[in-house]
């Protein structure tokens, strides 16, 4: 069969009606790519999973949604009930960046309305403090939100009493958006912190319940967790008053965020969008650039902290929320790439060459720290000032980290003698530094996205050069700390670091590197399953004397602080316990938490997944993943009309290719008859590989549907 294929791909090469020749596409430079795209990407799975997470993973509105990552899912039937968070770091950015791509790639109105929820839950990112350039860790409306997708209606409950959003979209779209994402079906959203981590948290999350979020500050926040967030009540006086934003937001989270802002700048300026797309774009780029202009006047993420007033800002973490301090705050810059980056997306943006930019948290007395002081680790005088973007720390760039020395030899090469002779030793040693190295790639990615947005090519290239040092780096981290131990772990970050440099558009990464592209498909699939799960059944009830251990558990791990303040609360008894059917519970403080019946969860517990992660290079970098295949959707390869691609559609394909041998393939023909997959004029090798690509999917037939 091969033989003949080949035969006749030549015969139409001499031919006059060859696809080249009748202006018809032109077959993928790389049917692998095109493979690997479809196999992960395909347009109806495409729309499977954004409807999954447009369902289930956006806290907000009909019209709005920012993503959070924990969520508990409740079934019964046709309804469903999610519970969100509390989580301190999400994908709210890179979200709206792999929707977006989305929607470039595949078109149609479904994509299009998803975006403009990620869009507008953007906005409302930034809007729902009061405080104009106020990030977040997480956000919340501060409501019950119930949409009935059967009778195509929202409602919206805070303390028993019918609410309404500060603006609203007209009657029609919210219409279309409640059919476009929940027909057929019947959600409870709870988005109201105040009553989810009282009746809800108890008996899911005992030992931090206990611990942590029974300890009430209403009217002024919540606890959310002692190191990093509290969860904020917006006050009176505020369009979104009784709503809740986690303070604290770290630089850590600063790149994923700012891939979201330089996304809305390229809608904005794409004339392609729809008008509604562009003037949602328009309003987040206007909240990007109050957000990047209050970054960089501070060279720091500013918060409001438990211990002032509203709206007096300090920098995230300069005080933990259990009112200890650490070596360094969470919010004030650290690295040369963030502080470029609040710089590009601020009011007065970024071109090359590069003004000097403020990076205050120097780390480099932490790598002293952790090396010890026979090091050549330079500690840059304060403020440190960044002159380029490939700048790293101690005085080298990305490329030369490498250079760096413990007891007069090169750091990662004794790191890897160290872990030769004791395996696992080098994770303990430099496992957090390699943690870091993953947002400052981010940062660096959306910078390269935010040069060839500006036609911007010195800076283009700058970035680029940054992101090949860092995905070197990227490499020998991984390989020093998981070739002997962890090939799975080494094999995944090696993806990453492909993926990332991707990312950034650079040409020459090895398609080897992303291997078989497990975790990525993990989280497609994750998230597709949401779709079809079954009812949910109630979890099985624990004892007291568990009770008892995951509090335990739970304390180990907490400061004095923490620990003081629950000895002082609660003593020797619990604030959880069993009851005949099921638990009660208390909180402080008494007076208005005192001891209850709570929730006997039901709930699926999930999250961790990343909506689209890869789908971003099918435009950034095609030659790794091209979605040439994935836009032309399952159906086409479908050649049975049966909803899926099995062995069936291979023997129809093998007998309608003999049947077109040396045939042009047309419209007038149905591009002989469907085989022809690729729709460039001919049968050939490409469309049985398409075909053996697509082997396995599935989607609903227009005949299927209801």
């Amino acid at each position: 069969m091969r033989r003949c294929l080949a035969a006749c791909f030549v015969w139409c090469a001499l031919a006059s009606g060859c696809a080249e020749s009748a202006g018809l596409p032109k077959p993928v430079a790389d049917p692998a790519a095109a493979a690997r795209a479809f196999r992960l990407y395909y347009r109806e799975r495409v729309e499977r999973v954004v409807l999954a997470d447009q369902r289930f993973y956006n806290v907000g509105d009909v019209d709005f949604g920012v993503n959070l990552q924990k969520v508990g899912i409740r079934r019964e039937g046709g309804d469903f009930e999610t519970v969100s968070g509390p989580t301190d770091n999400n994908d709210i950015g890179l979200a709206v960046w792999t929707t977006a791509a989305a929607y470039r790639v595949f078109g149609g109105r479904f994509l299009e309305l998803a975006l403009l929820r990620k869009l507008n839950g953007l906005r409302f990112f930034e809007a729902v403090s009061g405080v104009p350039g106020m990030t977040a860790r997480m956000v919340y409306p501060g409501w019950t939100r119930t949409v009935d997708g059967v009778a195509g209606s929202v409602t919206r409950v805070r303390d028993g009493e019918t609410v309404l959003p500060p603006e609203r979209y007209a009657p029609e779209l919210e219409a279309e958006l409640i059919e476009a994402f929940f027909g057929g079906v019947r959600i409870t959203h709870r988005e109201d912190p105040a009553d989810f981590l009282f009746s809800y948290m108890p008996a899911v999350e005992t030992g931090q319940y206990a611990v942590t979020y029974s300890f009430s500050a209403l009217p002024d926040y919540l606890r959310s967790s002692d190191c990093c967030a509290s969860i904020k009540r917006t006050p009176g006086g505020h369009p979104w008053a009784g709503a809740y934003w986690g303070n604290h937001n770290s630089r850590d989270n600063f790149p994923d965020l700012s891939l979201g802002l330089v996304t809305a700048m390229e809608i904005a300026a794409d004339g392609r969008a729809t008008p509604l797309l562009r003037e949602a774009a328009r309003a987040v780029v206007a909240a990007g650039q109050r957000i990047g202009d209050l970054i960089a006047t501070h060279d720091a993420i500013m918060t409001v902290d438990e211990r002032h007033p509203y709206g007096e800002l300090t920098p995230s973490g300069q005080v933990r929320p259990d009112g200890e301090t650490e070596n360094e705050d969470l919010g004030t810059l650290a690295d040369c790439q963030m502080a470029f980056l609040a710089r590009a997306v601020s009011s007065r943006g970024l071109s090359a060459p590069l003004p000097e930019a403020r990076a205050p948290a120097s780390i480099e007395n932490l790598i002293i720290e952790t090396l010890g002081q026979d090091t050549n680790c330079r500690v840059p005088p304060a403020p440190r000032v960044c002159r380029g973007l490939d700048e790293a720390f101690c005085g080298f760039s990305w490329g030369q980290m490498n250079e760096l020395t413990m007891f007069g030899r090169p750091w990662l090469e004794l790191v890897r003698e160290v872990e030769k002779s004791s395996p696992g030793m080098a994770e303990t040693l430099i496992g957090g530094f390699q943690d870091d190295f993953y947002e400052i790639t981010l940062a660096v990615a959306a910078l390269a996205r935010y040069a060839t947005l500006k036609k911007d090519q010195a800076l283009l290239a700058e970035a680029r050069l940054a992101m090949a040092q860092l995905g070197a780096l990227m490499r020998e981290f991984a390989d020093i700390i998981y070739a002997q131990t962890n090939p799975e772990a080494l094999a995944r970050r090696t993806m990453r670091a492909a993926i990332l440099e991707g990312f950034a558009g650079l040409p020459d990464v090895p398609a080897a590197d992303l291997g078989n592209l497990a975790e990525p498909e993990g989280h497609s699939a994750a998230l597709e399953s949401r779709l079809d799960m079954a009812d949910t059944a109630p979890w099985p009830l624990i004892d007291d004397a568990e009770i008892q251990a995951r509090i335990a558990r739970e304390l180990e791990g907490e400061s004095e602080t923490v620990q003081a303040r629950y000895r002082d609360a609660y003593g020797d008894v619990p604030p959880v316990r069993r009851s005949a059917d099921g638990y009660e519970a208390r909180g402080v403080p008494e007076a208005e938490h005192p001891w209850r019946a709570v929730e006997a969860p039901r709930h699926l517990l999930t999250g961790g997944g990343h909506l689209l992660y890869a789908l971003p290079l099918c435009e950034t970098a095609p030659y790794l993943l091209d979605c040439t295949w994935a836009r032309a959707g399952c159906a086409r390869p479908d050649l049975d009309g049966d909803g899926q691609v099995n062995d069936a559609d291979r023997t129809i394909f093998l007998e309608r290719a003999a049947r077109h041998a040396g045939v042009a393939c047309r419209e007038k023909n149905a591009w002989c008859e469907g085989a022809d997959l690729d729709r460039t004029g001919t049968v050939d090798e490409t469309d049985e590989a398409f075909l053996e690509a697509a082997q396995g999917c599935r989607y609903q037939p227009p005949a299927a549907l209801p």
